[in-house]
Order: C-alpha cells, then structure tokens, then sequence
C-alpha cells in the first residue's frame, strides 16, 4: 500500500510526553500485554488517515432522519458558500470519538491484558479501552466517552457510550448525541505495519440505521510532539 491519502504532519518542536503522568495511577498497572501473547499487539505509534468530511464506505452520506439531514444539507451549503460554519475543533474543543481516530496527528497506543491506552497529540487527549468490562448503565456524558473492549480472534472490538451532544463526527457536520454509541473493529494488516479500524456509529434518534466507515494507520517511528491550539478560527 503506497503513502497515497495520508497526510502526515510533522511539526518543528518537541516536547516529552512522559505518559506515567498522562495515564495515572492504576490504569496500566495490570499485567503486561506478553501475557497476552494470543492477541495481536497495536503498541507503538500510528499515524493516521486523515478525514475531514466522512462518508460511508460506499461512499454515501450516512442516513439521516430528516430534520437532521436537513440541518446537515444546510451547514454543507453555507461553507460551500464560503461562509464560516461553527465547528467545536476550531474553538479549540477536544475532537471527541470518534473523530479523535482520525486527526492529521499521530497517536501512541499502550496495551496491556487489562486496558488499552491512547494518548493523542491532537489536543493531548487519552483514551482508555477497559477489556472485558461491561459499558455503564447511565454514563455520565463526556468528549471521548467511556470505552470497553473485548478480543473477536485477532480483532479488537470497541464499545463506547457516554458521549456528549457537542461532537461532530466530521468538519461537514455529522451530528451525535447522548444516544450516539461506536463500535470499533480494530485489525492489524500487512503484518502490523498498517492498521485498520472500522468505526459503526448508531443513533436512532439522528440516523435511520447504523452506518460504517474504516479508517487506515501506519506505523511509524515519530515522536508525539507538544500541540497547542490557538483558537484562530473561533466556531
């Protein structure tokens, strides 16, 4: 597979992520991932295919109800027009899930039998995966959610409630909600140089049925690096 629809950022200062402090306490304290030597092992540093506007993997809008299609036909018209549309990113907002999978930015996956760890250099945002823990009844709405996890064979299957309703899945607008619930299918390829993650988002208060699309990564030998973001284009 060639470099072809990635773009990888590179940025000119460095900073240490000393990831002790970015993942506290006993959230990786459990046992190693090598004695979890069945299942695939995604530690290292990715970078991703970066999306600005998603579509299905046909290559269809997903399916909105309508009042929702309509406000998102709406908002796609205006920026067509050039004018400024509001978008949580540009006010410096965490991009939440699943957008946080698919930044121009690189991130670092730690793995261990208990939990998986995510540190994103955009905006420095984590992600923990709890393996084999059941989602929460009534979590409390947040950016990334609370995510679980459990092994299909080699896959790697995420589930992730407990988001809030001021995510967008994408700069065009896909909207979510507190009923907005991710299911991910995460596989190495090409003998875990590459990654593949298949992301169904489900929404019956948004969307007339749950909709997918598969993001790709390589892996890469990259630094995560310090990231500020400087509000230049309030939403």
């Amino acid at each position: 597979m060639t470099d072809q629809g990635f773009n990888f950022s590179r940025r000119s200062i460095h900073s240490r992520i000393w990831i002790g402090l970015a993942l506290t306490g006993a959230a990786l304290a459990g046992p190693s991932v090598a004695t979890a030597q069945a299942h695939p092992d995604f530690s290292g540093v990715w970078e991703t295919q970066f999306r600005e506007v998603v579509h299905t993997d046909d290559g269809k809008v997903p399916p909105m109800m309508a009042a929702p299609l309509a406000a998102y036909n709406a908002r796609v018209a205006k920026e067509n027009a050039g004018d400024q549309v509001p978008d949580p990113v540009a006010s410096c907002l965490p991009h939440g899930m699943p957008r946080a999978m698919y930044t121009p930015y690189p991130l670092r996956i730690m793995q261990q039998s208990d939990v998986v760890g995510m540190l994103f250099e955009a905006n420095h945002l984590i992600r923990l995966v709890y393996m084999d823990e059941k989602l929460p009844v009534d979590p409390d709405p947040t950016y990334m959610g609370y995510s679980v996890g459990h092994w299909e064979g080699s896959t790697l299957v995420i589930e992730t409630a407990g988001l809030n309703d001021k995510i967008l899945v994408d700069r065009a607008g896909l909207p979510e909600s507190e009923h907005t619930r991710i299911t991910e299918r995460f596989s190495l390829i090409d003998g875990g140089k590459q990654a593949q993650d298949k992301i169904t988002v489900t929404d019956d208060t948004l969307y007339t049925a749950p909709w997918s699309f598969t993001i790709q990564y390589r892996k890469t030998k990259s630094k995560l690096m310090e990231f500020v973001c400087d509000n230049m284009r309030p939403g």
